[in-house]
């Protein structure tokens, strides 16, 4: 496994014709040779105010029901508010009624789990989100905000059932500030990592940031290929494993909470505090171009920038600029083919109003230096 910052450039892009309506997202990733048009596969930025069930699971749909951890994953922890997914944690001394395909009798007997009436007690209450289409091979990206506390365990992540095959974009951990973990699982030893061209060790590793992963919002995302997974942080590439997975996977996002000698332990402490909640501004997932298939290519790429532009209202756009900055010469809008328009690529943001605009036809020039693409943006 190596760490590198690639040369990637990737946007969103609305358009809006004369009735304003959305047309559906693309987005651009610029590397040294060329310049990639992803095409979408999910877009949820959460707008509705209520979870769109013909496309999500509030809750694992083969139960969430720890018996060992006196653990529910419940729907009524999955909420939408205020355009974010809030996935909650909390701890409960509720009894449960529990349809019997989700009851393991002999984990009853084998964690001494007393059952009242048909009910058993919960000690705690997790959440999940999760996809109700699966993918196979795309750019996956996730923006949200992690809790700091010890022991909250929020993830981002991909699952493929039988066989268990698994990619974890993010796992992050409630007291720690500037880290989170990413990993793959899957049979045949795929996730092995060579070390002295001898010994092999597993790829999941701890992933270090230079500013603070918790209580802040942060771009997580992952390019998964027919030769591999990238892993990205804010735009800037973090890690690459070369792998091949069979299974079409669902888009999963969590807020569980580790235990003391489990998996990503420790768990809470007495600072650790309840009911706690892991926000989700996003999930999105892009069509990759066969030419972009390649992760390892990833690695000779030059750092470079997000940048993303929703519409939000009366012909208002909001754009987001992350990674590493690059030439303003890079992107530029264009009115009937004449430049209009220079971005301000140096902000974090820039809000455009195009109400005042006069009359014509908008597009988004994109360069790399040798290669350009134009991408349309409105009509007026």
């Amino acid at each position: 496994m190596r760490r590198y910052n690639p040369f990637l450039l990737l946007f969103t892009v609305f358009s809006f014709w004369n009735t304003y309506s959305q047309a559906p997202q693309t987005l651009l990733e610029f590397t040294k040779e060329e310049i990639f048009v992803y095409e979408p596969k999910l877009i949820e930025d959460f707008t509705s105010p209520k979870l769109n069930e013909e496309m999500w699971f509030g809750y694992y749909p083969w139960g969430g029901l720890s018996l060992d951890a006196r653990t529910y994953t419940s729907p009524d922890m999955c909420k939408v508010k205020n355009g974010n997914v809030v996935l909650s944690l909390d701890t409960t001394s509720q009894w449960f009624t529990f349809p019997d395909w989700m009851i393991d009798t002999a984990k009853l007997r084998q964690h001494n789990v007393e059952m009242k009436q048909g009910k058993i007690q919960m000690q705690r209450l997790t959440s999940a989100i999760w996809s109700k289409e699966k993918f196979r091979f795309g750019y996956f990206e996730c923006k949200c905000k992690m809790p700091e506390g010890q022991g909250y365990w929020p993830a981002f992540w991909l699952y493929g059932g039988n066989p268990n095959e698994e990619i974890d974009f993010m796992e992050g951990k409630g007291e720690r500030l500037k880290q989170y973990h990413v990993d793959i699982h899957c049979p045949k030893r795929c996730d092995r990592v060579k070390q002295f061209g001898m010994f092999d060790k597993p790829f999941g590793h701890w992933v270090r940031s230079k500013s603070n992963l918790l209580n802040e919002w942060v771009v997580f995302s992952g390019k998964w290929t027919p030769q591999g997974v990238a892993f990205y942080l804010n735009g800037e590439l973090v890690a690459t494993h070369q792998t091949t997975f069979e299974t079409a996977m669902n888009l999963i996002a969590n807020f569980s909470m580790a235990q003391d000698n489990g998996p990503f332990s420790p768990g809470e402490n007495r600072k650790t505090r309840y009911p706690a909640q892991f926000e989700v501004d996003y999930m999105r997932v892009w069509d990759i171009e066969k030419g972009d298939w390649d992760v390892q290519k990833q690695l000779d790429k030059n750092p470079s920038r997000f940048v993303s532009w929703v519409y939000k209202e009366n012909q208002v756009y909001y754009f987001e600029f992350r990674g590493k900055k690059i030439p303003k010469e890079s992107l530029v809008i264009l009115k009937d083919g004449q430049h209009f328009l220079s971005l301000d690529l140096d902000a974090n943001e820039q809000w455009i109003d195009t109400s005042h605009w006069p009359k014509g036809t908008y597009a988004m020039k994109a360069s790399n230096g040798t290669i350009q693409k134009t991408v349309g943006f409105i009509t007026l």
